[in-house]
């Protein structure tokens, strides 16, 4: 029976064992399920405010900021598209004010609108008096991007400490399960593989498995959802603009295999290395006393 497979594949590193890895991990991810079903679902709560921040700062700009775009009349040469300031008539404030600059407004019914050119022309008080809705607009954005900022950092934290609870509980018992299989190897296991290369399987390699599912995964979770919801609003406010921005899309998923298969080489010719330094101390350590009798430090 051959009691190290998976352990050390020094031997094949052009060789991708991600996904069988990966699948050998999920018995340890199952006692800790509710753990990562509360971080998906925070991860997800976060990616609707990371979402939601910038539709409040366009929101703040066409609707508070820059008055809404309208057409100016007129005949087919003269039909430009520019942006109109509208108020309402039946306030007394705004229709004195109207009625001190009638050269800037057209007055349509109850309803006065200036062109957005022309608002600079008016005095800072009665820009003040014309504007106060879109001002106590922008006081409201403000106070919910405020919010959400705060929100964003809170849930940051919370999903930050539920993973890494969550990672240092299923390293513990990835730990105590590897000590334990290493308790029942044969001693010919042990002959064959130097004691800082198996320090090195149960603690560096470990720790990396730890970063995995305190990083990666949450960031993989949050980057995808936030992605597909990028993606939607694009589609929503102009499919062709979003498949113009979809374009590019396949350059990137190149670039990241390309870049993923040089960091596995990468990262396993490190690993080698490590455990080649750890076994070297071992050795070294452990056999002090016979080096010093025959004078061998050197």
């Amino acid at each position: 029976m051959q009691h190290d497979l998976g352990y050390f594949e020094e031997g094949q590193l052009d060789k991708a064992y991600d996904l069988r890895l990966l699948k050998r991990m999920l018995p340890f991810l199952a006692p800790h399920r509710v753990w990562l079903s509360v971080s998906v679902g925070v991860v997800l709560a976060l990616t609707l405010m990371d979402l939601a921040l910038p539709y409040l700062t366009k929101t703040a700009i066409d609707r508070y900021i820059v008055p809404v775009a309208a057409s100016s009349g007129g005949d087919a040469a003269a039909m430009e598209t520019t942006r109109f300031l509208a108020v309402n008539t039946t306030d007394p404030t705004v229709r004195e004010i109207v009625e001190r600059h009638p050269e800037w407004f057209q007055i349509k019914d109850m309803t006065a609108r200036i062109a957005w050119r022309d608002l600079a022309q008016l005095p800072p008080d009665a820009l003040k008096i014309l504007r106060h809705r879109d001002l106590n607009g922008l006081v409201w954005i403000t106070a919910a991007f405020l919010l959400l900022i705060g929100l964003d950092f809170g849930f940051n934290f919370l999903q930050r400490l539920v993973m890494e609870y969550t990672g240092h509980r299923i390293m513990h018992d990835l730990r105590l399960k590897l000590f334990n299989h290493m308790l029942d190897l044969a001693l010919t296991f042990y002959t064959r593989n130097p004691l800082g290369r198996l320090v090195t399987r149960a603690t560096n390699d470990v720790q990396n498995m730890h970063e995995l599912f305190t990083s990666v995964l949450s960031m993989l979770f949050k980057d995808v959802f936030l992605l597909v919801g990028i993606g939607t609003v694009l589609l929503v406010m102009d499919w062709r603009l979003a498949l113009a921005a979809f374009a590019v899309l396949p350059l990137v998923v190149l670039a990241s295999l390309w870049f993923s298969r040089r960091v596995r080489q990468v990262f396993r010719r490190q690993r080698i290395k490590i455990a080649e330094i750890n076994t070297h101390f071992a050795e070294t350590i452990g056999g002090i006393k016979i080096l010093q009798c025959f004078r061998r430090e050197t």
